[in-house]
């Protein structure tokens, strides 16, 4: 009985290394997965706002061609927000759109801010005492007062 039980502590330690092995490949394949997911979304966030800025910019200064440039840019940053993006974040750049989506108006302005307040939120930023005119007057050097970014 006594040599069965020598015989079963190596079985024993050979059974959690394989264990705990098999376990830690898991979990490193579904942190990279979602580390990977992350990456993708902030490319595509960071490459959607870096568009709309070089647009808006070349709306402004009436450069034509750089807005016609851009617009290839800003719709692939578009199509991987809807594959990569969070679901609030898809939400708040349709409503962006919606209403216009040019940035050249103060309805277009706030929704594009809330988008950008969305976007900070889905990244795991604190908005915490941040208020929409902040955001505005860093993006478009205009500060949108009086209006309380609403959120949903």
């Amino acid at each position: 009985m006594r040599d069965g039980l020598l015989a079963l502590v190596p079985i024993i330690g050979i059974i959690g290394v394989v264990t705990g092995a098999l376990l830690q490949a898991f979990f490193y394949r579904k942190n990279q997965k979602a580390h990977h997911l992350s990456e993708l979304q902030n490319s595509a966030y960071s490459d959607f706002l870096n568009a709309a800025s070089k647009i808006a910019v070349a709306q402004r200064n009436n450069h034509r061609n750089l807005v016609t440039d851009e617009l290839s840019n800003l719709a692939d940053a578009k199509s991987r927000i809807c594959v990569y993006g969070d679901s609030n974040v898809v939400n708040h750049l349709a409503s962006f759109l919606r209403e216009g989506g040019t940035l050249q108006t103060e309805q277009e302005i706030l929704s594009f801010t809330r988008l950008c307040l969305e976007i900070r939120k889905s990244v795991g930023m604190e908005d915490k005492g941040l208020i929409s005119s902040d955001i505005s007057q860093l993006l478009f050097s205009v500060d949108v007062k009086n209006i309380k970014t609403p959120s949903k």
